[in-house]
């Protein structure tokens, strides 16, 4: 079997991808249930139908996420 290694670049553009979901798994455990279940459920019905994580919807739904954890927190940090 001939293994070829997976070019950096590469591995750096695919960890960007999931990035957004990596974000909003970091903040998960703090968001109200109400919340996390309609960001959870907005972004399986997108990926489910058809879109990817990398699209601008997802990463929308993160930022409201992130948004939401912020005013949590006593508002943003700047």
């Amino acid at each position: 079997m001939n293994i070829k290694p997976v070019p950096v670049a590469l591995v750096g553009e695919t960890l960007k991808s999931f990035a957004p979901l990596y974000e909003l798994n970091q903040i998960a455990c703090e968001l109200p249930l109400s919340v996390l279940s309609d960001v959870k459920q907005r972004i399986g019905d997108w990926l489910a139908s058809g879109g990817k994580e990398t699209d601008p919807y997802i990463k929308q739904q993160v930022a409201y996420a992130q948004k939401v954890y912020q005013a949590l927190k006593g508002g943003e940090k700047g």
